[in-house]
């Protein structure tokens, strides 16, 4: 049996720091003067026949284990390159192992240390037939040693904390099927931790999941949020959002050091590794007036990619833009930001989107070294480059826009059409898959709005043409400037895609908000029936994830490949999509469902019920009908106040990374937000063992 305990690290004081980032190092694990000591962090670490001691600071804290036996000896597991120490003009080569096991703490058990990110993890290795009971821990060196409200063992040093996050134990049964074990910590006068679990097979594995390993609060003294996170190739996590703050964490070689005393944009970059040095790199970035930064992607190379709103005459653009000036109106913008280049010099390419009237853009994309934008816009001389729809037919039209930042001026756009009907065309999202076809998805009440005769739906909300607004999912071959393929999708109410991923096998994944009864979902789907409460005024939304295949030629038959709701009975929505190497979807967003589906694995089982709370979902389509394994984890993301996820990225080892906002403290480590009830910007990471 398997038991897995995990221990921040990292001291969760933020005086003094507008954004303490924690420490998130990879481990090391080496023989070092008869003990062994962990490399990768900021702290250091020692392991001997007792236990591990941990300096912090000025601090020290030791774990050890009452009634161990004193012949458990240390080795060394999962060999690593070694590491090499130059001293003078000579050097040391030492071993290094990614895990360091103790052998025969308790009868039957070893304690296996390992790292994740930037905390160490540990393993209580069970035997068949041995004791669990038998295991004891002791914490010393702290102010004060007790559990917390949620069941976590918290050790105060001065003004900061430790916390190791109470277990959460399930067992996989034969069938499948995950079943939650009871567990706690209980706390004895004398200072020791046992831990005690429910009754369980003792057959089959423990198995604990899962760990928050990075998280922080980015803020000034004003509003601030984080709207989208990313990630390069080389471990670099990249985040954009709006801020009224004149405060926020800007670096010394920063593009823009100053807020013009109204909203702007915030780019970030972090080095996770680096601690408390995380912030590599952050600007503001807007003019005199209001910015909205819509979404933003990242090349391998670090370059950063923004698209939204501005009515700053003053927003900064380059010499090579398409669009060097604008009206007085609201209008969209595209900006690359190199922050390798300090100052003036990172603004590599930067223009307005839109003519003569009102624009927004909503979402950007990136491939094969050009740039996708999609918004909607009210001009009529919008401007358009072999376009599929050359003019604007009524209110709200979609744009789709194609951009070569190599190029200069009106050389820049190599394509641009409308999209739209009669109606309202609102698009959120954009993807573009190796072929260079763009795939645009959003929200049309047009019940003209142009779809392809063989679609999943061609049809506009209940095939009369009358509805409430459906989503819509549109594929354009901008070299042909022709619509390859385009369908509504949605029942008898409102259904709005807010996300697209396009999968290896060309199918196409979409996560949005319905509130139809009757939106269309697959056979031994997570979730086939709608929760949301409906009365005469309409119906309370849920979230949804459907996958759809383009190439169906019976799309009505077999163009469903999977389709569910998901979400309880007060509304929710899905706010961004991305999928793992295993095919797995994440979904992420908010719900005001007190019901909302939640995992046995969940951090945070329950709502509060005081505002809307963050979920993250990981969804497994590819799990056999009806069976509970499709939800692979769910959580509450939620604390007192109001919580919104607005985006996620899974980095190259399936970390899950999320920023969005938070007005109180729902960090599982203790992190304080500085300003209760203050909107304040924050990124997270967590993984699924």
């Amino acid at each position: 049996m398997r038991f897995v305990l995990a221990i921040l690290l990292s001291v969760c004081a933020f005086a003094g720091s507008p954004a303490r980032i924690f420490e998130a190092a990879p481990i090391r694990f080496e023989p070092h003067s008869g003990g062994w000591v962990a490399r990768g962090l900021n702290q250091a670490i020692r392991f001997d026949d007792r236990g591990a001691t941990l300096r912090l600071g000025d601090r020290t804290v030791g774990l050890t284990f009452p009634g161990s036996s004193r012949h458990a000896k240390l080795a060394g597991a999962d060999p690593q390159v070694a590491s090499n120490y130059f001293i003078g003009k000579s050097y040391e080569s030492v071993a290094a192992f990614r895990k360091l096991r103790r052998t025969g703490v308790y009868p039957g058990v070893d304690v296996v240390y390992y790292g994740n990110g930037g905390e160490l993890e540990y393993d209580f290795e069970i035997a068949p037939g041995a004791n669990p009971s038998a295991i004891r821990m002791r914490f010393a060196g702290a102010d004060r040693v007790e559990l917390n409200q949620r069941g976590e063992i918290v050790l105060t040093l001065g003004d900061g904390q430790i916390l190791q996050r109470k277990p959460v134990v399930y067992q996989r049964r034969a069938s499948g099927e995950i079943v939650s074990i009871a567990s706690s910590y209980r706390l004895a006068k004398n200072g020791d931790v046992r831990v005690e679990l429910g009754d369980y097979d003792r057959t089959r594995a423990l198995v604990v999941d899962p760990s928050v390993t990075y998280s922080a609060f980015l803020y000034g003294s004003g509003t601030d949020v984080g709207l989208a996170i990313a990630h390069d190739n080389s471990g670099n996590i990249y985040l954009a959002g709006n801020t009224w703050s004149l405060d926020f964490p800007i670096t010394a070689d920063a593009y823009q050091s100053t807020n013009y005393t109204n909203q702007d944009l915030w780019i970030m970059k972090l080095n996770p590794s680096l601690g408390s040095g995380a912030i590599v790199y952050c600007t503001y970035l807007g003019g005199s007036a209001v910015e909205a930064v819509k979404a933003m992607t990242v090349d391998t190379n670090g370059v950063i990619y923004l698209t939204g709103s501005t009515n700053s005459g003053g927003f900064p653009v380059t010499s090579n833009a398409y669009l060097g000036t604008i009206t007085s109106n609201s209008h969209g913008f595209m900006s690359i930001l190199d922050p390798s280049q300090a100052g003036t010099a990172g603004l590599t390419y930067s223009t307005f989107i839109g003519g003569a009237n009102f624009e927004e853009s909503d979402a950007i994309a990136i491939a094969n070294g050009k740039v996708y934008v999609t918004g909607f816009t009210t001009s009529d001389d919008f401007p358009t480059v072999l376009p599929t729809q050359s003019g604007r037919v009524a209110g709200y039209d979609a744009f789709v826009s194609e951009y070569d930042p190599t190029q200069s001026g009106s050389a820049s756009l190599v394509f641009s059409t409308y999209l739209g009907g009669s109606g309202q065309d609102l698009p959120h999202a954009i993807a573009v898959d190796a072929a260079g076809s763009i795939y645009v998805a959003g929200l049309t009440y047009s019940n003209d709005f142009p779809t392809t005769p063989i679609s999943f739906k061609p049809f506009y909300g209940n095939g009369n043409g009358v509805g409430d607004g459906d989503g819509f999912l549109t594929v354009l071959n901008p070299a042909l400037g022709t619509i390859s393929y385009s369908t509504y999708l949605g029942g008898t109410f409102e259904d709005d895609i807010k996300k697209i991923v396009v999968e290896p096998n060309g199918h196409v994944a979409l996560a949005g908000l319905t509130l139809s009864p009757d939106f269309p979902t697959s056979q031994g789907a997570y979730q086939t029936n709608f929760k949301g409460a409906c009365d005469s005024l309409g119906c309370v939304g849920t979230a949804f994830l459907t996958i759809l295949d383009l190439k169906a030629t019976t799309p009505l038959v077999e163009g469903l490949v999977y389709s569910t709701y998901f979400g309880g009975s007060g509304g929710d929505v899905a706010l961004d999509l991305d999928r793992d190497a295993a095919g797995r979807y994440v979904l992420a967003g908010y719900t005001l469902s007190l019901d909302f589906p939640i995992s046995s694995n969940a951090i945070s089982p329950a709502s509060t019920g005081a505002g809307p709370d963050g979920f993250i979902a990981v969804i497994d389509p590819n799990q056999p009908p009806s069976s509970p394994q499709q939800l692979v984890y769910s959580s509450y993301f939620t604390s007192a106040g109001s919580q919104v996820i607005y985006s996620i990225d899974i980095d190259p080892s399936g970390t899950i990374w999320a920023t969005g906002f938070s007005t109180s403290n729902p960090f599982p480590n203790g992190a304080q937000n500085p300003s209760v009830g203050k909107m304040s910007g924050i990124v997270f990471s967590m993984t699924l063992q």
